[in-house]
């Protein structure tokens, strides 16, 4: 599946901790005004998750053919994320994006050590998942 549009991953000027989380969620898209809406509304939500304590990077990758969304984000601990989660930016995108059809998400926490997570890697387990809304996975 070609990607057509990819927002590289970029930290935040934070500084990283020994264990970060690694968030990544897919959402789909059927039609063109759908995918378009998912496209925008994850550049806004990209810079959000940049201006949320905690958050210590993140990258989207869209395959716009295909209408699949993915996202991956970096946090310092479950409370940042979940803070994120909360918060009315975040809550306005997901009512938005759930609207459109399925949510599929997992949690999974790693070393931070080997630098930014890599898309291969990060599509790999995201795609192992069980299908469904977020599920939580620890490594």
């Amino acid at each position: 599946m070609p990607t057509i549009f990819t927002l590289p991953w970029r930290w935040a000027r934070r500084p990283r901790a020994e264990r970060a989380l690694l968030f990544a969620s897919r959402f789909d898209a059927v039609g063109v005004k759908d995918r378009w809406r998912l496209l925008v509304g994850g550049m806004r939500l990209r810079r959000y998750v940049m201006q949320s304590p905690g958050a210590l990077g993140v990258s989207l990758r869209a395959h716009l053919v295909a209408g699949r969304f993915y996202t991956v984000s970096m946090w310092s601990d479950e409370a940042s994320l979940l803070a994120f989660a909360r918060s009315e930016e975040h809550r306005t995108a997901i009512r938005s994006i759930t609207e459109l059809g399925p949510v599929h998400g997992v949690l999974i926490s790693r070393e931070v050590q080997s630098g930014r997570p890599r898309w291969r890697e990060t599509l790999k387990w995201a795609s192992a998942a069980e299908p469904g809304p977020y599920h939580r996975e620890r490594v």
